[in-house]
């Protein structure tokens, strides 16, 4: 069950690009709530059923990453944040009246073509098998139009020293967030798509043993170079952005808004830092000497310096420095952002008003109809 379009509302847009720009040397990772639709209508209803599948996206659920997940070049999605997420659509679908679920996942590419890797084609394609429906989002930030010689356009290499040499495309491209949406297909070795295959399994023989051995010999157990080679490849799908009223057909929650999302992702943001540092701390902390036991804090505690002043000195200096730069590259400007967005609903508020008042003024200024006459 493919899909043919992705729809996204423009509060899901902020989110996501906002959460992209928050981090220049590490990928980001999010869930994507919504639910798949057949956009056949009465007059396309001989319409081929796979065309007509829109996914469409109208929340977000993010999650804080943890310190052994944090990576320039890859994201992990923990088992818990999943369930997390599927409550989060469970208790959307009960608020706003609409099914949602969890229909995708976003991640960023800070300095990286907008193109699909082959671990985000492996996970996209992961994810498909338990959700055929299951679509990814990629945010290239940070772009600064680089071009390696001898480097195709989005491709990645390594150098003489192990260092990759990624193409980000032409000067064009210098300055802007790039999005694509993508699935995985399979596709055989003349290019066909087919199905994905099964699960592996070598045979119903027990594994190893002269069992198998035997069995193998007499043409039994039919050998894994005999299988076709089948490649796994990223398709790209397109994204529209929907107003968010036509998607939730004029239904409003405290979700439909992107502000407490953007009020979140703040929250998160300076959580992970703090793990961060709690985790540099922690590295060089010993054992506890009244209690003997290790000591390992964690959100709330309290770090007492047992480590080197000069150590403790530089990862407080980190924190501290990591602090501000989220305060100068997200809290102020989200902090702009609210209050311009609040002047701009008074004023349109204030037109409002005046507006009702010349519409009462009119209204009153009006004579009544005289009475149509009688018919004898």
């Amino acid at each position: 069950m493919a899909v043919a379009s992705v729809a996204v509302t423009s509060p899901v847009l902020e989110v996501c690009m906002s959460h992209a720009l928050s981090n220049e040397t590490e990928e980001i990772m999010g869930l994507l709530l919504g639910d798949v639709v057949d956009t056949r209508t009465q007059a396309t209803k001989g319409k081929d059923y796979t065309e007509a599948l829109q996914a469409r996206i109208w929340a977000v659920s993010l999650h804080r990453r943890e310190q052994a997940a944090r990576s320039a070049q890859r994201v992990e999605i923990s088992p818990e944040q999943l369930a997390a997420a599927t409550e989060e659509a469970d208790r959307l679908s009960t608020e706003l009246g609409v099914q949602t679920r969890v229909i995708g996942w976003y991640h960023s590419h800070p300095h990286l073509a907008v193109v699909p890797s082959t671990v985000d084609v492996n996970t996209q394609a992961m994810y498909q098998q338990m959700d055929s429906g299951f679509v990814g989002l990629i945010f290239s930030a940070f772009n600064a139009g680089r071009v390696v010689p001898g480097v195709a356009t989005g491709a990645q290499a390594l150098d003489k020293d192990g260092n990759h040499l990624v193409s980000m495309g032409n000067l064009e491209h210098a300055g802007r967030i790039q999005v694509t949406c993508f699935q995985s297909k399979y596709v055989d070795g003349e290019g066909r798509n087919v199905p994905p295959p099964p699960p592996q399994r070598v045979s119903n023989w027990p594994e190893g043993g002269e069992a198998e051995a035997e069995a193998r010999e007499f043409g039994q157990v039919s050998a894994a170079a005999a299988t076709p080679p089948i490649k796994n490849l990223h398709k790209e799908v397109g994204v529209y952005l929907m107003k968010q009223a036509t998607i939730l057909q004029g239904r409003r929650g405290r979700e439909a808004s992107c502000v407490s999302k953007l009020a979140d992702l703040q929250q998160i943001l300076r959580e992970e830092e703090l793990l961060a540092f709690y985790h540099s701390v922690s590295a060089t902390l010993t054992t506890n000497p009244a209690t003997g036991e290790e000591v390992v804090p964690g959100i709330g505690a309290t770090v007492e310096a047992k480590c080197h002043p000069l150590l403790a000195a530089h990862n407080s200096a980190v924190y501290q420095k990591s602090l501000c730069s989220l305060l100068e590259s997200c809290h102020l400007p989200l902090i702009a952002s609210l209050q311009s967005r609040r002047t701009a609903q008074q004023s349109r508020l204030e037109a409002l008003r005046e507006e009702r008042t010349a519409l009462l003024s009119s209204i009153q200024g009006l004579k009544p109809h005289a009475a149509p006459p009688s018919i004898a």
